[in-house]
């Protein structure tokens, strides 16, 4: 947000509660596939609510779809009220198909850039020649629709204590799940370890090994494939990462379940789910930092209801 000024001097870039705050609070990372939760509730949500105390009635809201995203156009013209233009490429054929996302009952969209015709490589040379400035494309450091080519990779690198946050963005998701990984079957800690960026790579493991950690009991409840209900519970916290892996360790000798690390993560397996027959349960210990706190969908009594009822059903 830029100073209420019409030559602004100040932009204010920190909001009262970002999406990176709520990962580290639930202990996950923005989701692959399906709908685009996080731009729904972070992008769509906040601008709508700008434009319902400021603007409405008085806009049109211009949405930068390029002339080749004409599929996310089309899906995105149903909606009416204001007009509003989303800044797709010609370029972003997919990112117009799912315009419907960011579509609500009060604005209809519409997409000069394809109208123009304008592809990505137009808008640069066009920014380029009215600013003198070679426009970089917009991205949250932990979003995994973020194609890490080697000019992603090197920008990486300019940002490393973000790119350190993301990092730890992800060891937290991974310790509560071990398949959430940000990238699409990819981790973003391997990939910045294999690019060699270690001052991102230093900074991530100062960070978790100077907080304190937790020791997690983790359940979930699969009524389908990828469809599951999760419980946390926070059980113990200590004041480095030796001290809870000691913890785990002790769990792991009592109960005669083997410690298994994946990535660098223990694990302490307590019932796998099937991958063929649904409904199906799983639980396991971990240890990780100590951001997540004891929570359920609809609370734990709701979890506890349907787990023991699945048990016996299981048995």
């Amino acid at each position: 947000m830029l100073d209420d000024s019409r030559t602004p001097a100040r932009v204010f870039l920190e909001g009262d509660y970002k999406l990176s705050d709520e990962l580290k609070k639930n202990g996950t990372v923005p989701q692959y596939g399906g709908v685009h939760r996080c731009a729904l509730k972070f992008k769509a949500w906040v601008i709508e609510q700008w434009l319902e105390t400021n603007l409405r009635g008085r806009a049109r809201h211009a949405i930068g779809y390029n002339a080749e995203e004409t599929g996310r156009i089309a899906r995105s013209e149903y909606a009416f009220g204001e007009r509003i233009a989303f800044g797709f490429n010609a370029d972003e054929r997919n990112r117009i198909s799912r315009s419907c996302e960011y579509n609500t009952l009060s604005r209809e969209a519409f997409y000069p850039l394809l109208e123009w015709g304008w592809d990505r490589r137009a808008c640069i040379e066009y920014i380029l020649s009215a600013l003198g400035v070679t426009w970089k494309k917009s991205a949250c450091v932990y979003c995994p629709f973020n194609t890490l080519r080697d000019d992603a990779i090197e920008r990486q690198r300019e940002h490393p204590y973000q790119v350190a946050d993301a990092m730890r963005i992800e060891h937290l998701s991974l310790a509560l799940n071990p398949r959430a990984t940000l990238y699409k079957g990819r981790s973003l800690i391997q990939i910045t370890v294999e690019a060699g960026n270690d001052v991102a790579v230093q900074a991530y493991r100062e960070s978790i090994a100077s907080e304190e950690w937790a020791l997690y009991r983790v359940r979930r409840i699969y009524s389908g494939k990828g469809k599951a209900d999760r419980a946390v519970e926070k059980l113990d916290v200590f004041e480095n990462p030796d001290k809870a892996r000691t913890a785990l360790n002790t769990l792991s000798a009592r109960s005669g379940i083997a410690v298994e690390e994946l990535r660098g993560i223990p694990y302490v397996w307590r019932e796998r789910r099937s991958e063929t027959n649904f409904p199906t349960r799983e639980e396991f210990l971990t240890i990780a930092p100590a951001a997540v706190e004891t929570k359920a969908r609809y609370g734990l009594d709701w979890f506890e209801v349907r787990w023991f009822a699945l048990q016996l059903r299981l048995f």
